[in-house]
């Protein structure tokens, strides 16, 4: 029996598992960190804290597992999208990465407009702007740390660089790549005419791998760090939302991937590119080669919830528990998830919380459900905007830590009107990667065989019909409250 390894630089942490080919879970571990604020708005991680918690997974899964890590067919990885890794030229890190939560480079992303124009960077990059993607960073550190950007050899993601400590290779994959406003989604290849109009100097890219091709082989040092052995294979991985929805056995179109995270995403693979004029979402290239997914994203959902544990107490059990009498809607209590800004549809860095309906009547419980709601009701957005597009799934699978809440499956089914189901296999980006692993190795002839051999699912969630009329009416009232409240998320802002 074949053994595979897979590794998932999350936000919040970094989880690694071992599965056999047949998909079953041998050993599973975790380890937690922290985001770095140093400003209201930024957000930073240390490449090293990440390599740490990696070094620190893969170890305690192999000593769990028991087994000679020679068994060890391939190593994937997922991770986090759009963030800044930089390297000097002895491929050090320069300064903490700056993440996708970052907000710091919101003039930035006005210049690119400016710069580029929306139709031309729709031709080229299939992709609107936001805060925190690659593109946005880079100009910001050559404007505010220009000793910082002059000294920057190369620049990475999250997974690359933990790939690169595993393997010693510098390179990015097609679907992390195309996260950070720099690729040619279309053409499947950095994007030369963007960087010269934006004057970024191209050698600073990393070279482009598909991400179920073998990158590189474990080195002896690495292998002395982690336990694995040296040469073992390890696959060029991709971004932790494309890996997911390998891990949840979302391939095809006509399915729909809702994860409740840190973040909140929706995606739906596409056979044919599909791109909205109106860049109010993200096309991307898929895991999968020769394919792409449409995915719209919002940068509060389960932070919304944690938010709410870690100032006002309660386990999530404990929270999901007070929340699930409380009626669809919460008794005329609406939420806004904006504690970060927002993506998508209203690429807002400047966007804000905001509790709106608040009455005597509402209890903790009440401020519990509203926001577990709104997380949903903001996310139906990119949902809606599919639909405007013409894609229209028919299916649903929810994923991520939400989709352990029987109250936060229950609302999704609701508000989405939609059966949904979950698949039964541990951190599911993880898993994916795992699977990444096992094609880029031969263990499985693609991506359909190995997530037909290795995934099940678990009995459906339906929408109740109730709670579906009510939760429209809520919807209306969500997107009017948004609109008559935007233009005082500015003003606010200032007062940070």
């Amino acid at each position: 029996m074949r053994y595979l390894l897979g590794i998932d630089i999350g936000t919040s942490g970094a989880k690694t598992l071992l599965v056999n080919e047949l998909g079953e879970l041998i050993a599973l571990a975790g380890k937690e960190y922290g985001i770095d604020t140093p400003r209201p708005g930024w957000a930073e991680q240390h490449p090293e804290t990440w390599w740490n918690a990696a070094k620190m997974t893969i170890s305690r899964v192999i000593r769990k597992a028991s087994i000679d890590p020679k068994r060890i067919a391939g190593v994937g990885l997922s991770g986090q999208m759009h963030g800044t890794v930089l390297l000097d030229r002895s491929l050090g890190v320069i300064r903490p990465a700056i993440i996708w939560a970052d907000q710091r480079a919101k003039r930035q992303c006005e210049q690119i407009y400016t710069r580029v124009g929306r139709e031309r960077l729709t031709r080229l990059t299939a992709n609107p702007v936001a805060a925190g993607f690659m593109a946005a960073t880079l100009l910001w550190l050559r404007e505010n740390e220009p000793k910082t950007f002059g000294a920057t050899d190369k620049v990475l993601l999250p997974a690359d660089y933990v790939r690169f400590r595993l393997c010693g290779r510098v390179c990015t994959d097609q679907s992390n790549a195309s996260s950070t406003l720099l690729f040619d989604v279309q053409r499947r290849q950095w994007a030369s005419e963007l960087l010269e109009v934006l004057e970024l100097p191209s050698k600073i890219l990393p070279p482009v791998a598909e991400s179920v091709s073998v990158a590189g082989h474990v080195t002896r040092q690495a292998a002395s760090e982690t336990g694995l052995a040296e040469g073992t294979p390890v696959a060029a991985g991709g971004g932790d939302q494309p890996i997911a929805a390998v891990g949840n056995g979302v391939v095809a179109p006509g399915v729909l991937l809702s994860t409740i995270g840190t973040g909140g995403q929706l995606l739906t693979p596409l056979n044919q590119m599909i791109v909205d004029p109106g860049l109010r979402t993200h096309t991307f290239c898929h895991v999968l080669p020769g394919r792409w997914f449409l995915m719209g994203a919002i940068l509060s959902a389960g932070l919304c919830l944690r938010w709410f544990r870690d100032n006002f107490g309660g386990s999530y059990q404990e929270l999901d528990r007070e929340a699930a009498p409380i009626p669809a809607g919460s008794e005329g209590l609406l939420f806004l998830p904006h504690l970060i800004g927002e993506r998508t549809p209203h690429m807002n860095p400047d966007a804000r919380g905001v509790f709106f309906g608040l009455g005597l009547r509402h209890s903790r419980a009440h401020l519990i459900r509203a926001i577990m709601e709104g997380v949903v009701l903001a996310m139906r957005d990119s949902l809606e905007v599919m639909k405007d597009l013409g894609v229209k799934p028919g299916q649903g699978i929810v994923s991520g830590g939400g989709a352990r809440s029987p109250l936060w499956r229950q609302i999704q089914a609701d508000v989405y009107n939609m059966e949904l189901t979950t698949a039964k296999v541990p951190e599911q980006a993880a898993f994916g990667a795992a699977l990444i692993a096992g094609i880029g190795t031969g263990v499985y002839e693609s991506v359909e065989a190995a997530c037909h051999k290795t995934i099940t699912y678990a009995p459906p969630t339906c929408p109740i019909e109730e709670n579906v009329r009510r939760y429209q009416d809520c919807y209306q009232v969500f997107k009017g409250l948004y609109r008559r409240v935007k233009d005082d998320f500015l003003t606010i802002s200032r007062l940070d």
